[in-house]
């Protein structure tokens, strides 16, 4: 699809600038974690605790397969009804001196999107929450002086598994930054390659790669952290654009890319 890394810049500019002014195919189409934040209208203690726990069950479905993000059925869309008829889920300090483990993993078990590890992972993650920060997300935004890559530290340093790794802690940044709190350093934060945008580096590039290969993904990380270094791009918003059109890929997200390549050559 792409020819060459001048026509790949172009069209990172192109996606970059209509993703931020919300025109051509981003005036439809969004990151479906800030359309239900924005639909929840949240306060910013609310959004730190209803994206960072939600973010715990972000990974793959240990089958591999990534869940499913968009549409009625979708990651987000779920985590949303979590939060208007079950928010006991969503409270650090009654989940891990009222309700339980057990009680979550009981009720976890009944959602479909869910998987076994899900359950623990949360319920760890607001008990260390709850016994180093307060129940509030915020604390280590307040810890680490809303420096990103402090926060980032502070984040591999604690025990919230589905948070701390190198895709879900630059993702987390992120989304404290754009719906919580400014972070200084933002700059510095890498290009989470996850499923979904692994899949969209693999259309873009023509590329024969596994996303269960290790190799292929390191590989699909450095080339992002370059190519940004040596543009002078910020990756965070390199990755909101490529998120987006990687979600609809195949609801018009393929179709919109085609027709900007076109309109450059």
């Amino acid at each position: 699809m792409i020819q060459d890394e001048p026509e790949l810049l172009a069209l990172v500019l192109r996606l970059q600038q209509a993703e931020q002014a919300e025109t051509d195919f981003f005036a439809d189409h969004s990151l479906p974690e800030y359309t239900v934040v924005d639909e929840l209208d949240l306060t910013a203690s609310e959004a730190a605790l209803f994206l960072t726990l939600s973010l715990v069950p972000f990974h793959a479905h240990p089958s591999g397969r990534p869940k499913p993000q968009v549409g009625r059925a979708g990651f987000w869309r779920v985590c949303k009804t979590l939060w208007q008829q079950h928010q006991w889920v969503y409270d650090p300090q009654r989940l891990v001196t009222a309700e339980g483990e057990q009680e979550l993993e009981a009720f976890f078990d009944r959602l479909d999107i869910m998987d076994s590890y899900d359950a623990h992972w949360w319920f760890t993650s607001a008990g260390t929450l709850f016994e180093r920060f307060d129940g509030d997300p915020e604390g280590i935004l307040r810890q680490a002086d809303h420096v990103a890559p402090h926060a980032g530290r502070v984040v591999r340093g604690a025990d919230l598994p589905g948070i701390a790794d190198a895709v879900s802690t630059p993702f987390w940044l992120r989304l404290m930054h754009d719906r919580v709190a400014s972070l200084a350093g933002m700059g510095w934060v890498s290009l989470p390659v996850d499923h979904t945008l692994f899949a969209v580096t693999e259309a873009l590039g023509d590329l024969d790669v596994d996303i269960g290969n290790r190799a292929d993904r390191e590989m699909i990380q450095s080339f992002w952290q370059v190519f940004c270094e040596k543009h002078g791009l910020v990756p965070y918003r390199v990755e909101k654009s490529l998120r987006v059109v990687g979600l609809y890929w195949h609801r018009g997200g393929r179709d919109y890319v085609v027709s900007v390549l076109e309109e450059y050559r």
